[in-house]
């Protein structure tokens, strides 16, 4: 039963991992021939979207991490 209540988790651990991979390039893209203070404005507000999506991941992860550890427990 374990097998099949962990299979959920690791698909939502990758669909996370994905979505953080993803954040990256968006964030990259974003500053693709930029410069000066082209380049500087963008990437202040680029670097605070991106920090937002990885905090809303980390996030996702501690819960179902918690999720995982009181699922062990029998909590």
């Amino acid at each position: 039963m374990a097998t099949i209540s962990q299979q959920p988790v690791g698909s939502e651990l990758a669909r996370l991992e994905e979505s953080e991979a993803k954040a990256w390039r968006i964030y990259s893209k974003s500053l693709e021939g930029l410069t000066g203070e082209a380049y500087v404005e963008a990437e202040d507000r680029s670097w605070e979207r991106l920090q937002r999506k990885l905090g809303q991941i980390e996030s996702r992860r501690a819960e179902i991490g918690s999720s995982i550890n009181s699922d062990s427990t029998g909590a």
